[in-house]
């Protein structure tokens, strides 16, 4: 069984999309210690003749957090990461349109320090030019979203950028077909493990703010935590007007 996971803040607010420094270590410690391998996206997407349970972890919107508090955490452990970034909000903030004001302001990495994560081997991916819903664009604004956010990110920083995450999950024919001309992967929020055929431009991710007291819902891969993860996302379906 493999999972792909996804952070955004590590800071001690308690938001939404805040997860702790202290409960990052020990997260993935856990997975460590209960015979996960965390490996790059790329590779999960790979079949694994030995049948270990494999994970992927991803950082959305670039935010500052992660250069200062994630990334000694996955230094120390020698463990990659894939981290989303927005490309033209870059040194500035995630207030972008449609930002739920309920959400902190949170100041997003500079260039320089994308540049470190780069060199440190952590993977810079594109959560488009302005966090925009592609859904609700037209076409020529979908194409300018994701191509020129690739383009962006390999001129700065000299490395390629192979994945895409959609703002806030949302997607339709157009961007699906967009996406998959332009990066190797794309990831949703729908929020399951992978399966076996997987689509690499609608990949599932398990959204790890429902996992916030990681030594409660250990193992994360195990029964109890999958049942648990379903039900929230059965939840959160509804809530949002689409069960599951």
């Amino acid at each position: 069984m493999d999972a792909i996971f996804t952070f955004h803040s590590i800071d001690d607010g308690g938001s939404v999309l805040s997860y702790r420094a202290a409960d990052l270590r020990a997260a993935l410690e856990g997975l460590l210690e209960d015979g996960v391998r965390i490996v790059p996206l790329s590779e999960l997407l790979r079949e694994d003749p030995s049948g270990r349970a494999r994970a992927a972890l991803t950082f959305d919107d670039g935010l500052r957090s992660v250069h200062r508090l994630a990334l000694p955490v996955l230094r120390d452990l020698g463990l990659p990461a894939l981290v989303y970034v927005v490309t033209d909000r870059v040194g500035g903030d995630n207030r972008w349109p449609g930002q739920d004001p309920a959400v902190p302001r949170f100041e997003l990495m500079t260039w320089a320090e994308l540049r470190e994560l780069a060199d440190c081997g952590i993977s810079i991916g594109s959560h488009t030019r302005t966090h925009a819903s592609l859904d609700r664009l037209p076409e020529p604004e979908i194409e300018s979203e994701l191509a020129l956010s690739r383009r962006r990110i390999e001129d700065e920083l000299g490395v390629p950028a192979r994945h895409f995450a959609f703002p806030c999950g949302a997607y339709d024919e157009r961007s699906l077909r967009h996406a998959a001309r332009v990066y190797d992967t794309a990831v949703t929020t729908e929020m399951r493990f992978l399966a076996r055929a997987r689509d690499p431009h609608r990949l599932p991710r398990i959204e790890s703010y429902y996992l916030r007291s990681a030594g409660r819902h250990r193992p994360w891969f195990g029964r109890r935590t999958r049942a648990y993860l379903t039900a929230r996302a059965f939840l959160r379906g509804i809530r949002r007007g689409r069960p599951g």
